[in-house]
């Protein structure tokens, strides 16, 4: 549990929120494409060092949008902000 304030996005609000992450590995989930990447990089035919050849966990749904009042008493709403389900992409 988090106040808005704390998420970093710009609100200033002491409502709280419930803040459910995405987080671990996503080995099992390598594909052909992964192997690939990982394969161009060691050979350098991609340069860019920012490519990761591996799939991460990361949100695959949502929770509800997150709705609050900030300290000057504006109404705000806020969608994609807690996972409800994670994954590997």
């Amino acid at each position: 549990e988090v106040s808005i304030s704390e998420l970093g996005l710009g609100y200033e609000s002491d409502e709280t929120v419930l803040f459910r992450y995405c987080s671990g590995t996503c080995e099992a989930a390598v594909r052909s494409y992964d192997l690939s990447l990982k394969s161009m990089r060691s050979r350098r035919r991609i340069k860019k060092e920012k490519v990761r050849a591996r799939p991460c966990c990361r949100p695959l749904a949502y929770d509800d949008d997150v709705s609050f009042l900030d300290t000057y008493n504006r109404y705000y709403t806020v969608n994609e902000l807690s996972a409800k389900e994670c994954g590997c992409v």
